[in-house]
């Protein structure tokens, strides 16, 4: 149990919101995000094969079908790419955070500081929202653009037998889209957490030196 003075100490309750929230950001880094990575390893390998070939695929299925495949993967996996970045960032931003309330001994400098990079983080944790958000739309688009093709996965064996590979395609995205589903819930409340936490930062007076 906290002491009853840490009740009262504001910086305290910043700390303890940052806790919980980067005890979150390392399971979506480092469980929920190498998984996903796991899942989309098919894709990519499907993508590059299918952009090699482009121009022959859309011959068969419509150049408006493999057009928005291809983009949908492309932008899915971007996104992906820089959920994962920013999620790193995150990490090591949360780790400096508590890190400096632990160590500085100067209020006002330590207020100071936690003013800018609590601002920075609850901004990161704003984007990796936003671009989840983005992530479940692409998956969506991208599944029904999959489905159509997988319609004439017969015809297109004939020349492209890698074009079977669809099937897992689907599959390792449903269970992506899956494993997302469960987080959003808690996501979208830590959002809300982050943001509270962000304009509790604001409220806290900067101590005047000595």
């Amino acid at each position: 149990m906290a002491p009853s003075g840490d009740k009262n100490d504001p910086v305290k309750a910043v700390e303890r919101g940052v806790e919980r929230l980067h005890k979150r950001i390392t399971f979506y880094l480092k469980t929920l995000w190498k998984r996903v990575r796991t899942l989309l390893k098919p894709l990519r390998t499907f993508l590059k094969k299918v952009m090699k070939v482009v121009k022959k695929i859309a011959a068969t299925v419509g150049k408006r079908v493999i057009e928005g495949l291809v983009r949908a993967a492309t932008r899915l996996l971007d996104l992906f790419d820089r959920v994962e970045k920013l999620l790193s960032t995150m990490f090591l931003l949360g780790k400096r955070i508590l890190n400096t309330i632990k160590k500085e001994a100067d209020k006002t400098k330590l207020v100071r500081t936690l003013k800018t990079v609590v601002r920075k983080y609850v901004d990161a944790m704003r984007k990796v929202f936003a671009w989840v958000n983005e992530i479940w739309r692409e998956l969506d688009l991208l599944n029904r653009a999959l489905m159509v093709l997988d319609g004439f996965r017969s015809i297109l064996q004939i020349v492209f037998r890698w074009i079977a590979e669809v099937s897992v395609v689907l599959t390792t995205l449903k269970t992506a889209q899956r494993l997302l589903k469960q987080v959003w819930k808690p996501l979208k409340k830590e959002i809300k957490d982050a943001l509270r936490l962000g304009k509790d930062m604001a409220k806290i007076p900067v101590p005047k030196p000595g």
